[in-house]
């Protein structure tokens, strides 16, 4: 067990699979570096996400290092910047809306989402830490990353990584910095009819 483990003290309420309560979203990274072999399987575990009529409309740029990481970094919001640049790699999302046809992609979100979470389980298994970050400069990914803004929509950034300990934190994070409960499932899914 690992001081990224500690952190979580989760349980399942239902019979599943640990993978699900394993993953978290630490603030705290590493400064190991990945491999290639390693991204690219992130990005195929998120290709072999359902999706709608298989439109497929998710779309990820990535950046690791460099001047166009640091671009990248540019984007995030002044508490985001504190630890996502600690972290091996981020990602900056976006959803195809408009399909060559003009027709909205009703479905872009719900799939796009599909395709982070299979990311972000594959990350889990692979002993690696997600950290999916609204608070990015949505307009300004589309210039950073040369996406066509009238085609696609900024959904968020992920920090991607080893996880950290507490030690990658200043203090002001390391009391934020666990893994949190979730609803019960007797006010997320009913039988028949909503009913609260």
């Amino acid at each position: 067990m690992t001081a990224f483990d500690n952190k979580n003290s989760r349980t399942a309420g239902a019979d599943i699979e640990a993978m699900f309560t394993d993953r978290w979203s630490s603030k705290a990274f590493s400064d190991q570096t990945l491999k290639q072999e390693q991204i690219n399987s992130l990005f195929e575990a998120a290709r072999w996400a359902p999706s709608g009529n298989n439109r497929q409309p998710w779309l990820f740029v990535y950046s690791t290092s460099g001047p166009q990481r640091e671009k990248f970094d540019s984007l995030l919001s002044e508490g985001n910047a504190v630890y996502v640049p600690k972290a091996a790699m981020m990602v900056l999302v976006f959803a195809r809306t408009f399909d060559d046809d003009g027709n909205r992609i009703r479905t872009a979100f719900f799939d796009t989402g599909a395709a982070w979470m299979s990311l972000a389980l594959q990350a889990n298994l692979m002993g690696l830490n997600t950290r999916a970050l609204g608070g990015i400069d949505l307009d300004g990914a589309y210039e950073i990353a040369n996406v066509p803004a009238d085609k696609y929509e900024t959904v968020c950034g992920i920090a991607i990584g080893y996880p950290g300990t507490d030690a990658d934190l200043i203090p002001s994070l390391v009391q934020q910095n666990f893994a949190n409960d979730r609803k019960d499932i007797s006010v997320v899914a009913y039988s028949d009819r909503y009913s609260p």
